[in-house]
């Protein structure tokens, strides 16, 4: 008798249980045919080509932390794809990249927002004044927490960005938002709300979101902004991801683009390095 008991309850709750599996693990399609990824700029694949020819002649110079390495490795997947193929130097000192269209570099130190700006700031003064060119960096994920006063390092960005803009008149600076983060999902996500605790990666997205809240509304028609985050949270369907806190949606990356809560895996560096391709030969027009 209470084996049947215990029978039926374990029925009766089933349904729920696999509820409260799918409410917290989420039931999104775990993986996408290579082609089948979210265009936010460019009309499809088969202008890749074009896009980095553009790029060839040009001078593109690109500072960031090891997000961007892994979308300079996108960028070698199309490349392999197409045949075409850019010249890259990675290197610190300008005057020995003259013969490259990108020059890539590393800008400070993760966790250190400001001083990455000065870097930057400083590093620009070696380029050419008679040389047209693009400049941008990017910030990390890892620049952000909980604890950053965002309205105040967006302060600091937005000055010493505007600085540039008008001392350097032969270089086009870009602006990109900051990349977005997966966040934690299954029982120990559960846990952690259980006990109150925010799961890994929320308060990181969430001043990572209202900062770029502010880039794409306060730099548009001022500078040209390659919205990053806004293609790292947009599954290849359009639809965005997003995770639920304190009543509250905020966008995340979903796990198919991540090789960890942070960096991009090569679908993910497929998708963003081919928006980036797009961006950058749209704004060489």
């Amino acid at each position: 008798m209470k084996v049947c008991m215990m029978k039926g309850i374990i029925f009766r709750l089933a349904p729920l249980t696999a509820t409260i599996l799918m409410l917290f693990t989420g039931c999104q399609k775990e993986s996408f045919e290579k082609d089948q990824f979210y265009r936010m700029y460019g009309r499809g694949t088969g202008d890749v080509g074009s896009f980095i020819g553009q790029l060839m002649d040009q001078k593109v110079y690109f500072g960031h932390q090891s997000v961007g390495y892994n979308i300079l490795d996108g960028v070698e997947q199309w490349q392999n794809e197409t045949g075409i193929v850019l010249s890259k130097s990675f290197t610190r000192d300008f005057s020995s990249g003259a013969e490259t269209s990108i020059v890539h570099f590393r800008v400070g130190e993760n966790g250190e927002p400001h001083a990455k700006i000065d870097d930057f700031v400083a590093l620009v003064s070696q380029i050419p004044e008679e040389e047209k060119s693009i400049a941008f960096f990017k910030f990390c994920f890892a620049d952000f927490n909980e604890d950053t006063d965002v309205d105040e390092l967006f302060a600091y960005f937005s000055e010493k960005m505007l600085y540039l803009k008008d001392k350097h008149t032969n270089i086009k600076f870009v602006i990109t938002t900051i990349p977005a983060m997966a966040v934690q999902k299954g029982w120990r996500a559960l846990a952690k709300k259980i006990l109150g605790r925010a799961p890994y990666g929320y308060s990181q997205n969430i001043s990572i979101s209202e900062f770029n809240q502010k880039v794409l509304s306060e730099f548009k028609g001022i500078l040209p902004v390659f919205d990053l985050a806004g293609i790292e949270v947009t599954r290849p369907d359009g639809t965005m991801e997003t995770f639920r806190h304190k009543g509250k949606d905020y966008p995340c990356m979903p796990d198919y683009y991540a090789s960890d809560y942070g960096h991009l895996n090569d679908f993910g560096a497929r998708t963003v390095s081919y928006n980036l391709l797009a961006f950058l030969a749209e704004e060489l027009k």
